[in-house]
């Protein structure tokens, strides 16, 4: 509030705390829209008004303190409740066009409790107005801070299936218009582009890996979980597809990924470190996927474990993901289900054995704090150790 005094006056809202809680204390109101913005004009409201301008059913009710009981004045709050299920109180449509925000909110909520959205409401996400309004009437930041709410959630994974399945990637993540759409599309159409109506059609991959090795207790899980900030692995999954740009654009793709959702510059710079080392990464997987008797040797691992730095685990973590992402099905075998989907076989076959040899042998060799070890010699102490000038010739003192 005091950071916009003004905004505080016209939702006419005040703040406190009560016995260590966090207090709203508000008027019944209704809420005017002119269509083109999502801040509504505040009017006194009857309790009928103020319930059905809620988000949801389950979040519109009331309790009569002098009557002790619940009130339900939408008529289907309780039963909502009861069923685990998230519906608006108007209908969707209307809901979503007066503030696109709100299809954000449901999938947020509706995965935070476990609560299934209800069918008109998941269809009313995907029509093109509903997409059209949350990229052009809601600002990046409330984007950017429902998003990051949704992946500090234990149940992220569903969440981002719910995005998915609601067809609004493009508009969170990347925005409608953007040229980094335009050249995804050209980037890999054979991954459904012009088939399925859902886009990107294979990024579930990446975020079902990842739910599946942050419980996982291998080497690679291990390594997974080094990220203390899970919800930094999440953003990373969740920009996968963005890979297959890392070699036309991508200054570029970094800078619009990263806007559309005003991410963190410590995100934002450990995804242009994994997109920039993808190809290293790449190399050193190759020299330690063959278990021969003769392993990859140590030092070289841990000269690239240093060339990476101290956020190797994550970037390594994203080349997987992205790998995923851009894998070729082979068959129609699956792996462990994880958010109601199955993941294809090859997420548990060449692909995870390639990053599990690499795991192991950083285990096994204790190679995790490797970014931490100083060189034995460098440059400037051979310079002062031998007395050369700067131009490797040997100064007067020495001749």
């Amino acid at each position: 509030m005091e950071r916009n005094a003004d905004m505080s006056k016209k939702l006419e809202t005040a703040c406190g705390k009560l016995f260590g809680l966090d207090v709203d204390l508000v008027n019944l109101r209704k809420e005017v829209y002119d269509g083109q913005s999502r801040n509504p004009d505040m009017e006194f409201g009857t309790p009928e008004e103020d319930a059905f301008r809620r988000d949801a059913t389950v979040n519109a009710m009331f309790f009569h303190l002098g009557k002790q009981e619940v009130v339900d004045l939408t008529g289907r709050g309780l039963k909502d409740l009861a069923a685990g299920i998230v519906m608006t109180p108007l209908d969707p449509h209307q809901t979503f066009m007066n503030d696109p925000l709100r299809v954000l909110r449901l999938i947020r909520v509706g995965s935070k409790l476990g609560f299934a959205l209800h069918p008109e409401a998941t269809q009313c996400m995907k029509e093109n107005e509903i997409r059209q309004a949350l990229d052009a009437m809601i600002t990046r930041d409330r984007i950017g801070i429902e998003l990051f709410k949704m992946v500090k959630d234990a149940n992220a994974a569903v969440a981002f299936q719910r995005t998915f399945e609601s067809n609004l990637y493009t508009p969170i993540f990347l925005r409608l218009y953007s040229a980094l759409v335009e050249t995804l599309q050209a980037e890999f159409p054979v991954l459904g582009w012009s088939i399925s109506p859902l886009w990107p059609v294979t990024w579930p991959r990446a975020y079902q890996l990842l739910a599946y090795l942050l419980k996982d207790s291998s080497n690679l899980g291990n390594m997974v979980r080094s990220e203390e900030n899970v919800d930094h692995l999440r953003i990373m999954a969740a920009y996968a597809p963005i890979a297959g740009l890392r070699r036309k654009m991508l200054g570029q793709a970094v800078r619009k990924a990263m806007t559309a959702l005003r991410t963190p510059t410590k995100i934002s710079k450990v995804f242009e470190s994994a997109l920039k080392n993808f190809n290293s990464i790449l190399a050193i997987l190759d020299t330690t996927a063959t278990r021969s008797e003769k392993p990859a040797s140590r030092s070289l691992v841990s000269m690239a474990l240093r060339s990476w730095g101290a956020a190797w685990s994550t970037q390594i973590t994203y080349v997987m993901l992205a790998q995923a992402v851009y894998a070729p099905q082979t068959s129609t075998a699956s792996a462990p289900s994880v958010c109601g989907s199955s993941m294809d076989e090859i997420l548990v076959g060449p692909l995870l054995e390639r990053f599990s040899a690499f795991a192991d042998l950083v285990w096994d060799q204790d190679l995790r704090d490797a970014h931490l070890q100083r060189p034995l010699l460098n440059g400037n102490e051979i310079q002062k150790l031998f007395s050369f000038a700067k131009r490797g010739e040997v100064s007067q003192e020495r001749a």
